[in-house]
């Protein structure tokens, strides 16, 4: 609400003088006391507003905002209002997932990294473990030594975990026994199947 200054009400006129009664003297006339000023109060919520007071304070606010920004009367209408702010919502909703939107780049692969593939593994071999103890698989060995390894020099650890013999591995993995196997890499053995 907006403040009101708050006058005191004007004061009434003087009295016309009255005839004197006889053997009654008259008494001077005082006169009425003067305010000293003019008091401004607040005004509080809970003067008697008519209902509609509150309702053309917003329509001169509203008919103030349009007419300083001089537009169409029409933009007052519930459903442009309401095609505004959605348009806004959507325009805000696109901005965010422009800024914080997930990447674009493709997944990762999570399996194993660092495999120097065997060529001569043409099928799908499950890893040793994982398959029969019998049956053809998949064994994989680290290079945990600061200097580079060829192939053939983990046949031996694969003999000792697997119970096949050297040689088997060894035609097995004719072409990959002179690859060479960094440090920190993984060799990729086919252990043939127990006949």
């Amino acid at each position: 609400m907006t403040e009101q200054k708050f006058q005191a009400p004007p004061l009434p006129k003087a009295p016309t003088p009255v005839q004197p009664i006889a053997g009654v003297s008259p008494q001077p006339a005082t006169p009425f006391p003067q305010p000293a000023a003019t008091v401004e109060l607040p005004v509080s919520n809970t003067t008697t507003d008519t209902p509609n007071s509150s309702t053309e304070s917003t329509a001169s606010v509203t008919t103030g905002l349009i007419t300083d920004l001089n537009l169409s009367p029409q933009l007052l209408q519930t459903k442009v209002v309401a095609g505004i702010l959605g348009g806004v919502l959507l325009f805000g909703i696109l901005l965010g997932a422009m800024m914080f939107g997930g990447s674009a780049s493709p997944a990762q692969n999570s399996g194993l990294q660092g495999i120097v593939r065997n060529p001569e593994i043409k099928q799908n071999i499950p890893r040793c473990g994982m398959a029969d103890r019998t049956a053809s698989c998949i064994l994989y060995i680290v290079n945990a030594s600061r200097n580079d390894r060829l192939a053939e020099d983990f046949f031996d650890e694969a003999v000792k975990l697997t119970g096949r013999q050297k040689y088997l591995l060894t035609i097995e993995n004719s072409q990959y026994a002179k690859t060479r196997i960094a440090p920190g890499y993984f060799a990729q053995i086919k252990v043939p199947a127990l006949k």
